[in-house]
């Protein structure tokens, strides 16, 4: 069980601001600079770390030998909305808190997780002795080696987990809800004390638990995600088993059999693939199978008329003009090209 810590000096000070201060409603977001002129005794500034409050966050502001910084939030500290280069991932081990975006307020309970993308505006309100709140925020660089790239690229998860964390203009993130999970709790606190001590070889060590963190979060609860709809419109709670039936059907699927599976009508279910990976279902599905077949390529064993069999195409010439389409190369100059560069490495 989750030991939570006293308050400490700062949090002291936040919550005696919060009570005597009560018509600012400082749990509620708000800008810097509506907080300062609220409550002008109350610096919140501390310029010795990346996370420090302010309108964007830099990621010039971690230590050049550091991928990642792993900090407590600070209980009843003002909620300030603000962006980052970074990317912010709130893990949430005791107690509760709100994740505020302009449309939506997350509330989130003790072991759920949200990954937050760069530009993404948010503000953090966690209001109560019993919280424990651990940011761990991650240079932009290290996060795709260690998040996206733990992902097979062919399939059709990758795409819609890069363009969700990555559309423009968005409210950007990735909410695991409620995996209440004893491994990743353990593995934050793990990254916390190896932040705190510092010893030698940490930032490795660091990178190496968190690469922990992510396998175990794809492996366990990939489908818990939530994440919003980057149209804008109302949120698809069923996108991940959508994108995961379709990846387990490529040679079979049909449009008419995806909608009747999820109870939505033909019209429904396209506009929701549209929204979250940009594609129409007949461009998707395509896409996954080329991708597929490039897997396949890479294992000189099958051959090329079973792999085309495999990934649901009964017409060799079709599939041909597609794969040199959107490759460059045929299937057989794919395969010598893959296994050609791999026998270099080795």
């Amino acid at each position: 069980m989750y030991q939570i810590p006293p308050l400490d000096h700062d949090e002291l000070r936040f919550k005696k601001a919060y009570q005597k201060f009560p018509e600012a409603r400082l749990d509620e977001a708000k800008t810097v600079q509506e907080i300062s002129f609220l409550c002008p005794e109350l610096a919140i500034i501390d310029y010795s770390t990346p996370y420090q409050p302010g309108d964007s966050l830099q990621e010039s502001n971690f230590p050049q030998f550091l991928d990642m910084a792993v900090m407590p939030h600070k209980r009843y500290s003002p909620a300030f909305l603000h962006s980052h280069t970074f990317f912010e991932i709130v893990c949430v081990l005791g107690g509760t808190c709100k994740n505020i975006f302009a449309s939506q307020t997350l509330e989130m309970k003790p072991g759920e997780i949200c990954i937050v993308a760069p530009t993404a505006v948010h503000a953090l309100s966690a209001f109560g002795d019993d919280c424990a709140v651990y940011n761990l925020v991650i240079k932009s660089s290290t996060f795709r080696k260690t998040f996206l790239d733990a992902l097979p690229q062919q399939g059709t998860l990758y795409p819609f987990f890069s363009r969700a964390l990555h559309q423009p203009g968005t409210e950007s993130y990735l909410y695991f809800k409620k995996p209440c999970d004893p491994v990743l709790r353990r593995l934050v606190e793990q990254m916390y004390e190896e932040y705190l001590r510092q010893e030698s070889y940490y930032n490795a060590l660091l990178n190496a638990l968190l690469t922990t963190f992510f396998i175990q979060l794809l492996r366990k609860h990939e489908k818990s995600i939530v994440s919003v709809n980057p149209a804008g419109k109302k949120q698809e709670d069923n996108i991940i088993f959508i994108l995961k039936y379709i990846e387990q059907h490529l040679d079979t699927i049909t449009l008419k059999e995806l909608s009747s599976f999820f109870n939505y009508s033909d019209r429904q279910i396209t506009r929701i693939l549209k929204d979250y990976t940009g594609k129409t279902f007949t461009e998707l599905l395509q896409e996954s199978k080329l991708s597929k077949a490039c897997e396949l390529l890479k294992q000189p064993d099958i051959s090329i008329h079973s792999i085309i069999e495999t990934v649901g195409y009964s017409n060799t010439t079709y599939f041909y003009s597609l794969f040199q389409k959107r490759f460059g190369l045929t299937p057989t100059e794919y395969r010598r090209k893959y296994l050609t560069e791999a026998e270099i490495i080795v």
